[in-house]
């Protein structure tokens, strides 16, 4: 089991029951405002998030909050207004593009990506618009080329760079028969983008989506841009904060370079409930189920029992999560300048607190003594470390060389954690623990104290 695991992100699927259906301007929750409140400075007090966060009724926001610094050299702090790299989240942006165009006549979902795209190779002869925008084309990933991270990252790109990557690599899978998420795929929809509309992505972007809709504090980043309230990017260790790695913009293209504002996602947000972007018709394509929950540039599935339609984004020294409930007429937004794995958790977290739903088990206090009784070293089968110690009233653990995840107690021997779906329980004598066991996805993942504790 990879350490890393254990922070992994994931929407526990709890029904909401008979909440109240949202009113206009208002979370059905009537304790949302301090619910919400205790969730954010619970991670802000342990620097697991920082960044900016959103939720909206009816277009209304009902809540916009930042933490944390946005440059953390000069110790300036984050704002609502913070522009932060949104990652893959640009997806929802490139496909509507798609679909628009679809809408004018100008491509069709089942034409094959190479009449628009010259000189790709034959095995992506079958491989179409459709395919690539719901990661069913079977082309690989460029980010998972031995070089990307290293040093393709690092430099300016162009598409065709991009694509040359993976231009000799066999398909996944024959085109259509199977799902991987690919950013090839949307690279190739940039390009297509650009060949219909004669005008450069970045440019129809702006020209067809931000000025219309007055979203000042969006675009697509360049290497060169000086930008105003731009977040720098970092990472946290147990040592503390580093500097995210760099990577060029170009080298995320269509699939990843762009930036905005938990401002501005409301802005799109609120333009797709109508025909201003894309037709009823092509709306109901793009949100379609069509494998793995996942739609057209969408992540389409049901939370905190209603549905779903969102896109999450991780860059180096940044993560995004863009959630739409349209049934519910509920936005949530979640922008962070740290690679910590929390952005998607706490906008889940943060819709089901408005929605009403039970997100957190009910918190006990547990005396010192206690708590001590559970502070010490564990390993498990292959030598994997947890290290628990006790910070006044409550335990932290150290997963590996993670940042440090606090555990709040909701029984005598059992813990929760608010930056995972994470439980964790300890298991022996009374007043002699042995084991830690960690409950995540479905599985156990035992670990021995260490001999001498």
């Amino acid at each position: 089991m990879r350490l890393v695991s254990l922070l992994a992100i994931g929407a526990t699927l709890v029904g909401v029951g008979a909440a109240n259906a949202a009113t206009s301007g208002r979370c059905p929750a009537r304790d949302f405002q301090a619910a919400a409140g205790r969730a954010i400075d619970d991670l802000d007090a342990s620097q697991s998030f920082t960044g900016a966060v959103l939720v909206a009724i009816d277009g209304k926001p009902v809540l916009r909050r930042a933490v944390g610094e946005a440059n953390r050299e000069w110790h300036i702090a984050n704002t609502a207004d913070t522009r932060f790299r949104i990652g893959s989240a640009t997806k929802t942006f490139t496909a509507v593009a798609v679909l628009r165009l679809v809408d004018e006549g100008k491509i069709a979902l089942d034409h094959p990506v190479a009449k628009y795209v010259p000189n790709l190779p034959q095995a992506w002869a079958g491989v179409t618009i459709r395919m690539l925008l719901s990661h069913t084309s079977g082309v690989p990933d460029y980010v998972f080329a031995p070089t990307f991270r290293g040093r393709e990252a690092r430099l300016i790109q162009t598409p065709e760079s991009l694509v040359a990557l993976v231009r000799e690599k066999p398909l996944v899978f024959a085109p259509g028969t199977g799902w991987r998420y690919s950013n090839t795929g949307y690279v190739l929809l940039g390009m297509v983008i650009e060949k219909v509309s004669e005008r450069p992505y970045a440019d129809y972007l702006r020209e067809e989506f931000f000025k219309p809709l007055g979203m000042a504090d969006t675009g697509y980043e360049t290497e060169d841009a000086v930008m105003a309230r731009r977040a720098s990017g970092y990472m946290r260790t147990r040592d503390g904060w580093t500097a995210g790695p760099f990577m060029a913009p170009s080298a995320a293209y269509a699939a990843g370079a762009l930036y905005s504002t938990v401002g501005d996602l409301l802005k799109w947000d609120q333009a797709l409930y109508g025909d201003r972007l894309v037709s009823k018709a092509g709306r109901d394509l793009m949100f379609a189920d069509y494998r793995n929950h996942y739609g057209l540039g969408w992540q389409v599935d049901e939370t905190w029992g209603t549905r779903r339609l969102s896109h999450g984004g991780a860059t180096p020294g940044f993560q995004a999560s863009f959630q739409r409930y349209p049934d519910r007429r509920l936005t949530v937004a979640a922008l962070s300048n740290s690679e910590l794995g929390v952005a998607e958790k706490l906008a889940t977290d943060l819709a089901g607190l408005c929605l009403g739903a039970s997100v957190y088990p009910a918190e006990v206090a547990l005396a010192p003594s206690a708590l001590d009784a559970f502070a010490g070293d564990y390993r498990d089968a292959k030598g994997g470390p947890v290290k628990v110690v006790r910070q006044g009233a409550r335990l932290v653990a150290y997963f590996g060389d993670q940042p440090a995840g606090t555990l709040y107690a909701s029984g005598p021997t059992a813990f929760f954690m608010k930056v995972s779906d994470a439980q964790v329980s300890f298991r022996g004598e009374a007043g002699r623990t042995r084991t830690l066991v960690v409950h995540q996805h479905g599985k156990d993942y035992v670990f021995d104290r260490a001999s001498g504790h």
